[in-house]
């Protein structure tokens, strides 16, 4: 099952959806979405799943042994598959449901900047798609931010440029708080991979230690705890914040694939999920 789940990256996808459901709803009931905010938070859903999956063949591709070696021995087998599997995908849910593209033309035109820095992060976190050369996660200290700042725009502030009206706070608020959560339960894995990075990147774990990289992750979530509680007129995304606190300790005692790829990245899952019942 953590295979098929976190192998596949549709764990990882859901999750994307689910913190910008669990964002919009926030200030945007369900009942009030319309088939624009269905359309966005499905576009999240399909895009991320598009890009990990692409990301991962790169670095399979580029750094093989940095992969580990259960997950590389799947992707090497099943890549192909994969990434049709999600293009397919993509393609027949977006004829089902249709595309406004109006709306399309509309939010380039008036967010090209956010969506640029974005689209720049993703699609450069693993290789420059333009000269081929080193991505973000390849070069000395970016590999932590990147992932926290790309993750805090798309499923803290993108979101909301869906919804059918304003919200009453700012989405870069809301983006900034995000991006702390992410960058709490990212750092984990950067523990994990402490012996397989290249000593080059210099991650945290690498020139601070694990202990204080495990700390530090706890610490980041528990601001966004703070900012989640002071945003959200429910306790639904904080609670999240809560069982990931549990999972980075937990991280740190036993580097279990489950621990990382199911309890932390389904925090994620579980802040759409608690914003659900909550709000």
């Amino acid at each position: 099952m953590t295979k098929l789940l976190a192998y596949t990256h549709i764990w990882i996808a859901l999750g994307a959806g689910a913190a910008a459901a669990g964002a919009l709803m926030v200030s945007h009931p369900l009942q009030t979405w319309g088939s624009w905010t269905w359309q966005g938070v499905t576009g999240i859903i399909l895009g991320t799943g598009i890009i990990y999956t692409l990301q991962r063949i790169i670095k399979l591709k580029r750094q093989p042994l940095s992969i580990p070696e259960e997950r590389r021995a799947f992707l090497a087998r099943w890549k192909h598959p994969l990434i049709f599997g999600w293009l397919i995908s993509a393609a027949l849910i977006g004829s089902f449901i249709g595309l406004d593209w109006a709306h399309v033309s509309n939010l380039i035109f008036v967010h090209p900047w956010p969506l640029l820095l974005v689209g720049v992060l993703a699609f450069g976190y693993a290789s420059n798609p333009i000269t081929g050369g080193r991505g973000w996660r390849d070069r000395p200290h970016l590999k932590w931010p990147v992932i926290a700042i790309t993750w805090g725009v798309s499923t803290g502030w993108l979101p909301f440029q869906f919804a059918t009206h304003p919200p009453s706070f700012s989405p870069w608020l809301h983006a900034t708080v995000q991006a702390l959560f992410v960058a709490g339960i990212t750092l984990p894995f950067d523990n994990r991979d402490s012996r397989l990075d290249d000593p080059i990147l210099r991650t945290v774990p690498q020139w601070a230690g694990i202990r204080f990289s495990t700390w530090t992750a706890a610490c980041l979530v528990a601001l966004s705890i703070v900012g989640f509680a002071s945003i959200d007129p429910g306790w639904g995304r904080a609670g999240a914040g809560a069982v990931a606190i549990v999972g980075i300790g937990l991280s740190s005692r036993w580097r279990s694939e489950w621990i990382y790829s199911i309890w932390l990245d389904g925090c994620l899952i579980l802040q759409g999920v608690l914003a659900f019942f909550t709000f």
